[in-house]
């Protein structure tokens, strides 16, 4: 069947949809500023791929006349896999087309093991799990630790994962797995979970911080030390930056003998989990930084993930106060500070997340599009392709 003409127009209206479940086709006409006869041809083409459906409950009040009919993604066409892939373990989320979850595993890594091979390790790990869903794998989002491009799907360099020579991890994949595949930097990951959200609620300008205990490869003990990466958010926008470093963190007070990313010496900071002290001079220091950032960036919101949630309590109130004493004006806007939304699973949640957010893309001259994977209306054509309208 043919595409219509403008295939931006199927990812605009698609979007709408995702985002404002139960939105008539009216609605969407305003919103966008497509006339109501191309609205319904591409609502139609979308119920005949079987990417939406209608549904009795719609947004738009009912005022008298033809009551509005709702329009929603499809429940059931099919499936998206979300991974976090640390150095000691993976969590694996299935989400269905409209952001539900279906099923969540959490695993150990294996030591030794390359990047590629440890994903395909998971993968062939979980590949019944999927199987057992019944519905079609449409496509796989990745986040872990490190500089990632994720437009060429690359990852440059991995202190964590001991990677310093860049891989192309979406070519070596290409041989193993035939839907699309992106990866992203984890902290990033947690910024599309919290952009998951519907449009009026999306936070627009907010920083995304990461703390995990992971094993320091430097300690023959394998001790756990604290990792932190931060994902930074501009008006609804994930920034990468030019090299896809922003975010990569590393306290001003750092000591260049220091292989962690704070003042505190590298065994200093191996006993946070059992020393009150050590715990009070990070969260002194992170708190600080944080603050710097929020100030400087004019930032409304700050989400906390990872193990660094456990100590939401004790962090709130100090980085508040930090955020105020870093301010020069008397008046300071209130600082939301939270959760993340999908706790542990946030990470996972938020790669799968953003494979659907790339679906969204558009480029009114191909040139612009600066991504070497499908996105946009080539992704939602692969997505067609294994699609079963009815099912």
């Amino acid at each position: 069947m043919r595409i219509v003409q403008n295939s931006n127009n199927i990812i605009r209206v698609l979007k709408s949809i995702w985002l404002k479940p139960g939105i008539s086709r009216i609605e969407i006409s305003k919103q966008i500023g497509l006339d109501k006869s191309t609205i319904t041809v591409v609502v139609n083409r979308l119920k005949t791929l079987g990417f939406i459906e209608e549904i009795s409950e719609s947004l738009t009040p009912y005022i008298g006349g033809r009551k509005p009919i709702g329009l929603k993604i499809s429940e059931d066409i099919g499936i998206i896999l979300g991974l976090e892939i640390q150095t000691d373990y993976f969590i694996a989320i299935l989400i269905g087309v409209n952001g539900e979850i279906i099923q969540r595993i959490k695993g150990k890594v294996r030591e030794g093991r390359s990047f590629l091979d440890t994903f395909l390790d998971i993968y062939r790990a979980i590949f019944k799990k999927i199987e057992e869903t019944g519905l079609p794998l449409l496509g796989i989002g990745i986040g872990t630790s490190g500089i990632i491009d994720t437009h060429e799907g690359v990852i440059c360099d991995s202190n964590p994962l001991g990677i310093h020579v860049a891989e192309n991890f979406s070519e070596e994949i290409k041989a193993f797995i035939h839907v699309p595949v992106f990866i992203e930097n984890d902290a990033n990951c947690g910024c599309w979970a919290e952009l998951a959200f519907p449009e009026n609620d999306r936070p627009q300008d907010f920083l995304f911080v990461l703390g995990e205990f992971r094993k320091a490869r430097f300690f023959g003990d394998r001790t756990h030390l604290l990792a932190i990466g931060m994902g930074i958010v501009i008006k609804g926008q994930v920034h990468h930056g030019k090299e896809f470093s922003a975010g990569e963190y590393q306290s001003p007070q750092w000591l260049p003998e220091n292989k962690t990313q704070f003042s505190m010496t590298d065994k200093e900071l191996s006993e946070i989990k059992t020393d009150r002290d050590i715990v009070n001079r990070v969260k002194a220091e992170l708190c600080r930084d944080v603050a710097y950032l929020v100030n400087i960036l004019n930032l409304t919101q700050v989400s906390l993930a990872g193990g660094l949630a456990d100590y939401v309590d004790e962090l709130m109130p100090y980085l508040k106060e930090e955020v105020k004493r870093n301010w020069s004006y008397e008046k300071h806007n209130d600082l939301v500070i939270r959760v993340a939304p999908k706790g542990e699973d946030t990470v996972a949640y938020g790669a799968a997340i953003m494979l659907m957010e790339h679906l969204f893309l558009t480029y009114e001259n191909p040139s612009e599009n600066p991504w070497s994977q499908k996105v946009g209306i080539e992704l939602f054509n692969s997505f067609s392709t294994l699609i079963k309208p009815g099912v």
